[in-house]
């Protein structure tokens, strides 16, 4: 055990960290990096240049839309409070993968953990959708 934490402390550990860009509607962009990014509210021209040497042309560069993660709906709206019986109805389990949402669905809204949102949870239990249950 002493000789392994020796060689941790004699072998350097790289870390790499790529250029992350978040949007305002969720999605994320990152570069690789070889990549660069320009960052501007106006437009961006490329020049190009002709084989004669006389005429050069300037040309929009477009913006990109490439993207490596796009936000997933998961059903809810904004202006529903988790845990509720609304949410808890809207909510589509897993839709985004293990978030605190779904750990948050997990423990408010499927209390038998069967994995449904339905009869035997207390919070269905509680509401008028109840009245199927019996």
């Amino acid at each position: 055990m002493k000789y392994l934490l020796g060689l941790l402390a004699i072998v350097p550990i790289c870390v790499a960290a790529g250029t992350v860009i978040n949007y305002d509607d969720g999605s994320t962009l990152t570069l690789e990096d070889s990549e660069k990014i320009h960052v501007t509210k106006d437009t961006l021209y490329r020049q190009q240049k002709y084989n004669n040497g006389r005429t050069i042309q300037f040309k929009v560069f477009p913006e990109t839309a490439r993207r490596d993660y796009v936000e997933v709906d998961n059903g809810t709206d904004d202006d529903m409070t988790v845990g509720s019986h609304e949410w808890c109805k809207a909510y589509v389990p897993w839709s985004e993968g293990l978030t605190f949402t779904q750990v948050a669905w997990q423990r408010a809204c499927d209390t038998n953990n069967n994995g449904v949102y339905g009869c035997g949870d207390t919070e269905y239990d509680a509401s008028d959708d109840a009245g199927v249950c019996n």
